[in-house]
């Protein structure tokens, strides 16, 4: 009987090892387990994080383009309005040298031209403005050469120093000047 009694002892401890060895193993694999879900967790959570980053982005992206986009419809639209007026613009100045008031206009662009100058002076005028330019430096007690060698739709230029110094006082030039303020004011809009 002692044997069986051995035997039995054996049995029953290597019961209790199992049992102890397997409620470990439980014991650890539950914590492998709860790492796991943790670790699962994490990367889930990085994973929508970086999701919701970039969908933040090209969200960001897609208005910046629909602003810039808009921008520059606003500009075009702009543009065109400035074009238009100064095409207008052109025509109205195409017509002042028919009506009355343009031997004052021509005579204030001369004074304005003609301000502090000395020594030899050229006058360019179009040749439709040959008498009227003749007319006004005589008016104006200026002594300087007509010559009708200019294409324009009224105004003149001077020229001094044997030509190292031109002052244009076109219609066209002092349209051209506020056109590029206009489309300075354009861009400033678009690149704002």
């Amino acid at each position: 009987m002692a044997l069986d009694d051995i035997f039995k002892a054996l049995d029953q401890q290597a019961d209790e090892e199992c049992e102890q060895i397997l409620h470990e193993a439980h014991d650890h694999a539950t914590v492998i387990a709860a790492d796991a879900e943790e670790e699962a967790e994490a990367i889930r959570l990085a994973r929508v994080s970086e999701v919701e980053r970039m969908t933040r982005l090209r969200a960001a992206q897609s208005v910046n383009a629909a602003k810039l986009d808009a921008r520059k419809r606003v500009a075009a639209v702009k543009q065109k309005g400035v074009e238009r007026s100064f095409d207008r613009a052109s025509e109205i100045l195409g017509g002042i040298r028919a009506s009355d008031r343009y031997p004052a206009v021509f005579r204030a662009l001369a004074e304005e031209a003609l301000a502090g100058v000395e020594g030899d002076v050229v006058m360019l005028v179009d040749p439709a403005d040959e008498k009227l330019a003749s007319e006004t430096i005589s008016a104006l007690g200026v002594t300087a050469t007509v010559k009708p060698e200019l294409s324009t739709a009224g105004g003149l230029a001077v020229v001094l120093e044997g030509g190292r110094i031109v002052r244009r006082n076109t219609f066209e030039d002092r349209l051209s000047k506020v056109r590029e303020r206009a489309q300075a004011a354009v861009a400033e809009i678009v690149f704002a």
